[in-house]
């Protein structure tokens, strides 16, 4: 589960909520002029020709449709796509009578005198009732509990698989931030060094985690989702932390261990977490003073051979003092590493 409200006080999230009814043509309106914000994980359109054209026969038939969750944005005002993004982009399709890979449009498998038209070959009296179709929308209130969308974001989106905290973090603080990560992500270093393809935003999250953790340390409280929901938040828009800063800092950091150590760094005994976490953070820290590849090689090499260090991996490494206490333990051993 993305977020545990087990850990707080009160199971009750404060997500505050309306209902709307928009007419068809209003939707596809907005579609056009951009007003939606769909979430990346969400933008392929997975319908088939069948599927999308029962959606406009319900509406033609004047039966009722499921509801959109919609989102106001805090930031933009726009509304973030929850749920309803293929019926929002049926309908934007049939309207201009295409699809993306520029396949017309026409009815299929519908009743028979619908089958094979398109919007602008129905007749004027139909057009004019799905022009006037009403669906009923759920819209979050921008005043939205961080916690509560992100919670809502994992309960509702029906798009058959389960979302990853990272997907989102993307769709929900959406901005700068996000691009940045998708952008670094990228990196042919870091790919090496991550090792696998990823389409599912967890190295994005790795990234992300290892930005928090050097950056705002301070505020970990022990909850490593909220942590990282609240520093994305915080810098959605680059505003805190400069984009220059940030990449400059990741590089460097991966390039390091790279050349040093080599592309199969955090992957000694296939803890990847512990070591990703332990070694990113301290040799950002110690990029800086002046790091020596020798020193750290050896340093390498007592770290993996260490007892004590593995025995971090044996709770919960996202406990606040078990997190605190092997950053420090192994920002001793590598100050005591002497050649």
């Amino acid at each position: 589960m993305n977020y545990d409200i087990q850990e707080t006080e009160s199971p009750r999230l404060e997500v505050e909520y309306y209902g709307a009814d928009f007419p068809v043509d209003t939707l596809v309106k907005r579609m056009e002029e951009q007003e939606f914000i769909i979430p990346g994980f969400q933008r392929q359109y997975v319908w088939k020709i069948e599927e999308a054209s029962r959606f406009i026969e319900t509406l033609l038939l004047g039966l009722p449709s499921p509801s959109l969750f919609l989102a106001k944005d805090k930031f933009s005002k726009k509304y973030i796509v929850i749920d309803g993004q293929q019926r929002l982009k049926t309908l934007l399709y049939f309207f201009h009578e295409s699809f993306p890979d520029g396949k017309i449009f026409k009815l299929k498998g519908v009743v028979q005198q619908l089958d094979g038209l398109t919007y602008s070959t129905l007749p004027s009296s139909e057009r004019r009732e799905l022009d006037n179709a009403i669906i009923h929308c759920i819209i979050i209130s921008e005043n939205y509990d961080p916690r509560g969308i992100f919670y809502l974001f994992e309960r509702l989106n029906t798009t058959g698989t389960p979302l990853k905290p990272q997907e989102i973090r993307n769709a929900v603080y959406h901005g700068s931030f996000s691009e940045l990560l998708q952008d670094l992500s990228k990196n042919e270093t870091w790919r090496e060094l991550y090792g696998k393809d990823d389409i599912r935003a967890n190295e994005q999250e790795h990234i992300l985690r290892f930005l928090a953790l050097h950056f705002d340390l301070e505020n970990y409280s022990g909850n490593m989702t909220n942590f990282l929901n609240q520093f994305m938040l915080k810098n959605k828009d680059l505003d805190i932390i400069p984009e220059n800063e940030i990449k400059n800092l990741f590089f460097n950091t991966i390039y390091f261990l790279k050349n040093c150590i080599g592309s199969k760094v955090f992957y000694e005994k296939k803890k990847f977490q512990i070591l990703f976490d332990s070694l990113m953070v301290l040799t950002a820290q110690e990029l800086g003073k002046g790091l020596e590849c020798s020193k750290f090689k050896k340093f390498y090499e007592l770290l993996i051979n260490d007892k004590h260090f593995w025995t971090f991996a044996q709770s919960s490494t996202t406990s606040r003092k078990n997190l605190m206490k092997r950053l420090e333990y192994i920002g001793e051993l590598y100050r005591n590493t002497h050649l």
